[in-house]
């Protein structure tokens, strides 16, 4: 056989062997293949997490316009502060299961985390680490209370507070009414003129009584949610709470806007400066493949050239 077309076949054997399918970008997004870690089960040296079952507010919307997302740790995941070594953009970044961060280990006051401090929210990833192209979106009808250098604060006439952290191209200002489902903004990387890693962090504040207006568990809350938004609905079940899971609440103030107070940003690290990463590898080809096709075809070429010579 001719050199040339050897090294053609091969290239187009590769180029096929490694590109994704084309069903790469849904990977993962079926019910069968969906999986969450318990809520409170954090990652390993991460902090002491909550034991929480308790949806704190089983009818809201999930945040993110459309699946799939990815609810994880940011400082402990694949390229964090204190995450394994590699990019944001890696896949094990986005896939299952979904683990719970709220009472990760932060210094912010948090009376129902078990070490009195911790994590506010719950940090989730939509279906790339493409900034500034997946829409955030309303979880409740409710008065935009805040928007601030890189969050917004979204309140429903029972008192509930939403947060909305880190987002770009906003929608919104304040004052203005939304609807549940309404755009809001999109998922970015903004942190008070410093930048964080592509992703949405999520809180939900709530009066718990003896306690009073504090940050409430969001992880069960979202992963219900986020099963609505995919159509995996299960059957309703009694909630199993813990002790203060049926705790009533006090009557909320009136929604007011309010000052914001925003964490302050962390020194930025080569993992949160601005990567100008693209889609994550779960969503997109790379080079490498369309190298190979390139290589495949310059070989043939060549054979058709030699061909003609005899």
């Amino acid at each position: 056989m001719n050199r040339a077309l050897v090294y053609a076949t091969a290239a187009f054997a590769l180029a096929f062997s490694i590109a994704p399918s084309a069903n790469a970008a849904d990977a993962g997004a079926d019910a069968g293949e969906f999986a969450y870690d318990p809520p409170g089960q954090l990652v390993d040296g991460s902090g002491k997490g909550r034991a929480d079952d308790k949806v704190f507010v089983p009818d809201m919307r999930f945040p993110i316009e459309s699946g799939p997302a990815f609810a994880n740790s940011q400082v402990w995941g694949v390229g964090g502060n204190s995450g394994p070594a590699g990019s944001q953009c890696e896949e094990r970044n986005f896939s299952y299961p979904w683990h719970d961060n709220y009472c990760e280990t932060r210094s912010w006051d948090m009376p129902l985390c078990p070490s009195g401090t911790g994590h506010q929210g719950q940090d989730v990833r939509a279906s790339s680490c493409e900034k500034g192209v997946h829409p955030v979106v309303a979880v409740a009808d409710g008065t935009i209370t805040n928007v601030g250098s890189y969050s917004v604060y979204l309140t429903t006439a029972d008192g509930t507070r939403f947060d909305y952290l880190h987002m770009s191209n906003l929608t919104i200002k304040v004052g203005d009414t939304v609807k549940r489902g309404q755009r809001i903004g999109m998922v970015s990387n903004q942190f008070g003129g410093e930048v964080t890693t592509v992703h949405l962090h999520f809180n939900i504040r709530q009066n718990v009584e003896g306690v009073g207006q504090v940050y409430v568990p969001p992880y069960t809350s979202l992963i219900k949610a986020y099963k609505t938004l995919m159509g995996w609905d299960e059957p309703e079940t009694k909630d199993a709470g813990t002790v203060d899971a049926d705790l009533p609440k006090t009557e909320p103030s009136p929604v007011t806007p309010v000052t914001p107070k925003d964490e302050p940003p962390p020194p930025p690290t080569a993992s949160e400066e601005e990567s100008g990463c693209v889609l994550a590898p779960r969503t997109t080809t790379t080079g490498v493949p369309f190298a190979a096709v390139a290589l495949g075809l310059s070989a043939l070429a060549i054979t058709r050239r030699k061909r003609k010579r005899f």
